[in-house]
């Protein structure tokens, strides 16, 4: 049987019927475990509407592998990603792109990599050390799913070492009515750029940006900025990142009042999915995001020199 502890994972239930016809006495549902809990589960299937379980009516329940997300949704959110990252300096080669923030983010001080670049292996890397070489930078590539999985076994063979695997989570948005406190701006104020500029806000409000397209949702407490966090929109995602609450401020909700705030001002602006990216070491956070409806679609992990 299934715990809490599979919040987030794909699971397979079986359901007890309660008015079973003669030969129908059972149903199965597979999809994304949202919540369990001694009276109710939740299940979010593939068709994204989610199931309400009675606890009382599970026969039978256990977790499944995930399934594969198509290459082509994993480009495309790539894609619509790093538009919303961008890095004041990048460069093209051959369909993989470099990117140079200053040290702010391994996102945008990597190379993303989606395509195999022409003239083999051998000669991209060696264009890559020398780009980052010339910026005092540590080579690293991104390399998002099973559209880099060879890449990412070369470059183990060659002695790149893995970092920061990262869970992409995607969540549909519908209209939401938004009533909290969180005020939303179009362009980063100081006292965010200072918690989140890694020592280097200057750099993070490039990398932000501001103006169409660009949220910062903050609450302030006493003349602190307590909770904030970004939204940036591509196509029709809002990319919600750098949500944080101050320490004295924290299991108050801040931050799932951040989010939520964020995908109302998304939706407004003509986003219709809205897409959160969590370090797979943090299992709360990937377990919250999981009961707030946002479903894994594929992992990527860094390699670096």
């Amino acid at each position: 049987m299934l715990g809490p502890e599979h919040v987030g994972r794909r699971v397979a239930v079986r359901i007890r019927l309660k008015n079973g016809e003669p030969g129908r006495r059972f149903t199965d549902i597979t999809g994304e475990l949202i919540e369990i809990g001694p009276e109710l589960w939740r299940v979010l299937p593939a068709s994204g509407a989610v199931v309400t379980i009675e606890a009382a009516a599970v026969v039978a329940a256990r977790p499944i592998p995930p399934k594969p997300t198509p290459f082509s949704e994993i480009l495309e959110l790539e894609r619509l990603l790093a538009a919303t990252w961008p890095a004041p300096e990048s460069a093209e080669l051959g369909g993989w792109v470099l990117r140079y923030a200053d040290g702010f983010s391994r996102r945008a001080n990597s190379v993303l990599a989606l395509t195999a670049p022409p003239g083999g292996l051998e000669a991209a890397l060696e264009a890559v050390e020398a780009w980052y070489d010339e910026r005092g930078a540590r080579p690293l590539v991104a390399l998002p799913g099973g559209v880099a999985k060879r890449l990412s076994e070369e470059l183990a063979a060659r002695g790149w070492e893995a970092e920061a695997e990262t869970a992409v989570m995607v969540k549909p948005l519908g209209a939401i009515a938004y009533e909290g406190e969180a005020v939303i701006a179009d362009a980063p104020g100081e006292a965010l750029l200072d918690q989140v500029g890694q020592g280097r806000p200057a750099i993070a409000a490039q990398v932000f940006g501001s103006g169409p397209g660009r949220g910062y949702a903050e609450i302030w407490r006493g003349g602190e900025l307590a909770a904030r966090g970004r939204g940036a929109i591509a196509g029709d995602l809002v990319a919600i990142t750098s949500i944080g609450t101050l320490p004295a401020f924290r299991r108050q909700g801040l931050g799932t009042e951040i989010l939520r705030a964020l995908e109302a001002w998304g939706y407004a602006d003509g986003a219709r999915r809205a897409a959160l990216q969590v370090e797979t070491d943090n299992e709360a956070a990937i377990a919250m995001y999981g009961r707030l409806g946002y479903a894994e679609r594929y992992r990527y992990c860094y390699r670096g020199r």
